[in-house]
């Protein structure tokens, strides 16, 4: 990248000079790690290089609508970068709606989930017909005119086509489009399928996790915790006699009252000050 930056003015796509200047379109399509993309965007802006990162809505290896994940989105995009859409259109099929109406709407989530403007998408792996190759109103990676001087990409970790690499790096065009997947690039030297396998260990250890939380759960949740001990008595049938709820009216009401104070305690916001407030008072006094 230092040596590009030398030859060329690397953009994003959404800032493609108008003028003949040369430059290079530095191109990154997430895939699998958004960690791995956060670190290339901090790299490159280090390097005062700024790119598009292309996110899915459709991979089994992150979830776009966690809240850690939307915060490294923020984060990518108040590093200078841009952030598009990259959809997959065998999944959009696979859903049975109207192609362009699943398009928009991922397209307005990711602009309300990271507050910004989409202005490029692309599609995600070959196949078929990209029902979105020549649509109106957004930039489309895969266009022939923003690939044909010269288009150079890492998919698979296999450099396609590797004599236009050699090409860029040596007798470059006037431009060109770079595109890399950031879970390529690691800081130690290993095999594609070593990088699999770290990926796939990560993605594990990540359901592990998970798992033990809800194990945590079943174990501290006083609803749950309340049920396993009623289960464990000897005749718990008297629990399902409702006969002294219909006679006891005062039994009724204070049922009903003590429902109605948990709810506001819940999902009011003068319930969660005072819960805060609990919590304050509950350090100090073990202090």
């Amino acid at each position: 990248m230092r040596y590009l930056s030398q030859i060329y003015k690397i953009v994003p796509f959404c800032e493609i000079p108008q003028n003949n200047f040369p430059y290079l379109i530095l191109r990154h399509d997430v895939d699998v790690s958004l960690s791995a993309a956060l670190k290339m965007a901090q790299m490159e802006q280090e390097l005062g290089i700024r790119a598009t990162y292309f996110i899915m809505f459709s991979t089994r290896f992150y979830n776009v609508l966690e809240g850690n994940n939307v915060s490294i989105l923020k984060q990518i995009s108040k590093f200078g970068h841009e952030i598009g859409l990259h959809y997959d259109p065998s999944q959009y099929r696979s859903y049975g709606q109207n192609l362009n109406e699943t398009l928009r709407i991922q397209i307005y989530l990711l602009q309300h989930l990271i507050g910004r403007k989409v202005y490029s998408i692309v599609r995600h792996g070959p196949g078929a017909m990209d029902p979105f190759a020549a649509i109106n109103g957004y930039i489309n990676a895969n266009h022939p005119r923003f690939r044909s001087d010269l288009f150079v990409h890492d998919s698979c970790r296999a450099w396609t086509p590797l004599e236009d690499l050699f090409k860029l790096l040596n007798r470059p065009p006037r431009k060109a489009q770079l595109l890399t997947h950031p879970e390529n690039w690691q800081d130690d030297k290993i095999s594609r399928e070593t990088l699999l396998e770290r990926f796939i260990k990560n993605f594990e250890e990540e359901t592990f996790t998970l798992k033990k939380k809800m194990k945590r759960v079943w174990l501290t949740d006083p609803l749950v915790f309340r049920y396993d001990n009623l289960i464990k008595m000897e005749n718990p049938t008297y629990l399902f006699d409702s006969t002294r709820a219909r006679a006891d009216p005062l039994f009724r009401s204070e049922n009903y009252y003590r429902r109605l104070l948990n709810w506001y305690f819940v999902n009011t916001r003068i319930g969660w000050r005072f819960h805060k407030a609990l919590v304050k008072i509950r350090s100090a006094l073990r202090l």
